[in-house]
């Protein structure tokens, strides 16, 4: 069993690249498949993941890349919150007062988009604060 000499993170047996912190394997030779997903290849595409609906991008074009779908998972749960929080300006944000109590969880899926960007371009799979670890709407709604 090998450790990740950057995060200590374990390593997969034959791994090129760290799937914790996406550092390169000392003494690796990484696979066609395993340069193809390395974080360094699929940057861009974790951080359409955090865009709304352009998460529908990487999602379908990068299908077999772990750190694409990976983000495509936290974007898909912002999505959702993002939505609820729409619908819910729509019909109770009505009531006086009420659509202020909506205002920060408005700006709690702003921050966490901007987390998640940031994570993806540092080519990071680190979970969203509160529910990224715990959430996977995605695998719920669709059974995938």
């Amino acid at each position: 069993m090998s450790y990740c000499t950057k995060c200590g993170a374990e390593l997969k047996d034959g791994a090129g690249f760290c799937s914790a912190c996406g550092a390169k394997v000392a003494g690796a030779q990484p696979t066609a498949q395993q340069t193809a997903d390395a974080p360094d290849c699929n940057k861009w595409f974790g951080v359409l993941a955090y865009l709304g609906p352009v998460l529908f991008v990487p999602m379908f074009v990068r299908k077999n890349s772990t750190f694409a779908q990976f983000h495509v998972r936290q974007g898909f749960n912002l999505l959702v919150f993002w939505i609820a929080t729409i619908l819910l300006r729509f019909t109770v944000g009505l009531i006086p007062y009420v659509k202020y109590a909506i205002l920060p969880i408005s700006i709690a899926i702003c921050v966490f988009s901007i987390i998640g960007i940031i994570n993806a371009l540092r080519g990071k799979m680190i979970p969203l604060p509160f529910f990224g670890d715990k959430l996977d709407l995605l695998k719920l709604i669709f059974k995938a």
